[in-house]
């Protein structure tokens, strides 16, 4: 709704605080504006008077970062976000609106989460990397290309990548993907499987010890059983 063409009528009609330290505004056009309690007495609390131009402007600045604000710290309320995921939310939950300062607006909102540590990039990408660790058998190359698509820089990702991971646990994630896919589909070729492994995220390297090892333990078994048949003969 825009201003009325005397602005100089509007004015504060009621001051409403609430506990979760925001303040809503009954203004003399009818209207609601919800603002934090810090922005409302950092404004001056304008109440005994006429709204300016300028001050009327401020307010609606401010409900509009508030919008924002509450949204970003539901987000936040759930799990840890990137601020790229951030970004993309708010603007997927806020297009309608058209507000020609939402980007200014969110990333004042995304350095106010981040000087009260409610929001960080390097702590998002460390327990992303270990809820990989401990649930996906997934290479260090499909984890980086994910925590790319999350916003997240491939300099952030492969420094935690690197102090939370080495070359043997690479290798179990190897040997654990390759045990589900054969076990999908035990008939495939040594071709088939490394391009699999490939796509999952492996290096070259990791792939040709797994299938290297997998094949030597095959083939002790098949030495065992053979063994162990000819013994009853």
């Amino acid at each position: 709704m825009g201003l009325f063409e005397n602005q100089n009528l509007v004015s504060v009609d009621a001051v409403h605080f609430a506990s979760d330290g925001t303040v809503t505004l009954d203004l003399t056009d009818k209207r609601e504006l919800k603002l934090t309690a810090v922005a409302w007495a950092n404004l001056g609390s304008p109440r005994d008077s006429p709204l300016t131009v300028n001050q009327l402007e401020n307010l609606e600045l401010e409900a509009r970062y508030t919008k924002i604000r509450k949204k970003m710290l539901d987000f936040l309320a759930i799990r840890e976000h990137s601020a790229a995921e951030l970004r993309k939310k708010l603007k997927q939950c806020f297009y309608k609106l058209a507000m020609s300062d939402f980007s200014t607006l969110v990333e004042r909102c995304l350095m106010e989460m981040q000087e009260n540590d409610f929001q960080s990039d390097e702590r998002f990408t460390r327990r992303f990397i270990e809820s990989k660790l401990s649930n996906k058998p997934h290479g260090p190359f499909k984890i980086l290309q994910d925590l790319k698509i999350l916003g997240i820089s491939n300099e952030m990702a492969q420094t935690v990548l690197n102090e939370l991971s080495n070359h043997d646990i690479w290798l179990k994630k190897a040997i654990e993907c390759l045990k589900r896919i054969k076990k999908n589909n035990k008939k495939q070729t040594d071709e088939n499987l490394s391009q699999k492994l490939y796509q999952r995220g492996f290096s070259r390297e990791t792939i040709e010890q797994v299938l290297k090892e997998f094949q030597n333990n095959a083939e002790n078994a098949d030495f065992r059983i053979l063994h162990s048949f000819q013994e009853v003969k």
